[in-house]
């Protein structure tokens, strides 16, 4: 197949800081002349301004009208195939909307492959953890929040900066809880603490292509022989 384009998502619930660490994130990257592009789905939530990415010498695009791992993965493919023909970047850093479920935009991700000879490479899979808000979260939407946790390689415990010390070892043992084999980081992105080190995961590993058997099986451990959403 075509040229390696390497496509990184940083996942995370409505609030968890994703737009803020995305955007330090990418200006690190680009720092080392790589070509860094955005893609922004921005279902019920506030986008990022594309002239103000443009500026810094990125290219952005904006997704609406439903969620890319889902209602519009047609046209994220459509997305990733144009970036790769216009632009050629080296990684697609994306911001999925909050309900996005990270598996399903690998899968997505993928789609492109069949639209221009590029042949896309997962970064590891980030997932922000909302550390001051943890209770609530657990609360009110604790089933999305598992899920991005369990189709996660790396989650960032983020707002360090604003939490205690006790929600961020609730939210550490939280994600170990739902997922054993996920690296666990601290972040805030407001300081810039764990940004470094969240470029050097995103530039220097990889993670699997969407297999569904994987999937299922992932959500026969997780819920106890469901294999539906």
């Amino acid at each position: 197949m075509g040229i390696i384009m390497k496509v990184s998502q940083i996942a995370g619930f409505l609030g968890s800081g994703k737009t803020t660490a995305v955007m330090k994130i990418v200006d690190e990257l680009a720092k080392d002349g790589r070509r860094i592009a955005i893609v922004v789905n921005d279902v019920g939530e506030i986008g990022v301004d594309s002239k103000f990415i443009e500026s810094r010498g990125l290219r952005a695009r904006e997704i609406s009208g439903g969620c890319i791992c889902c209602q519009v993965a047609g046209s994220f493919a459509d997305t990733l195939a144009l970036l790769h023909d216009a632009y050629d970047p080296d990684i697609v850093v994306v911001e999925p909307s909050g309900v996005a479920i990270p598996w399903g935009l690998k899968r997505a991700a993928e789609y492109s492959e069949a639209r221009t000879n590029v042949k896309v490479e997962h970064a590891p899979v980030i997932t922000l953890v909302d550390a001051p808000r943890i209770e609530m979260l657990m609360k009110a939407v604790r089933r999305l929040v598992e899920t991005q946790i369990r189709e996660a390689d790396v989650c960032f415990i983020n707002k360090v900066d604003a939490a205690s010390e006790a929600d961020i070892r609730k939210a550490e043992d939280f994600v170990r809880l739902v997922n054993p084999d996920a690296e666990i980081a601290r972040m805030s992105a407001e300081t810039g603490e764990g940004i470094s080190y969240a470029c050097g995961i995103i530039s220097g590993r990889t993670s699997g292509r969407y297999d569904e058997a994987v999937e299922e099986e992932r959500l026969r451990k997780q819920y106890g022989g469901e294999a539906g959403r």
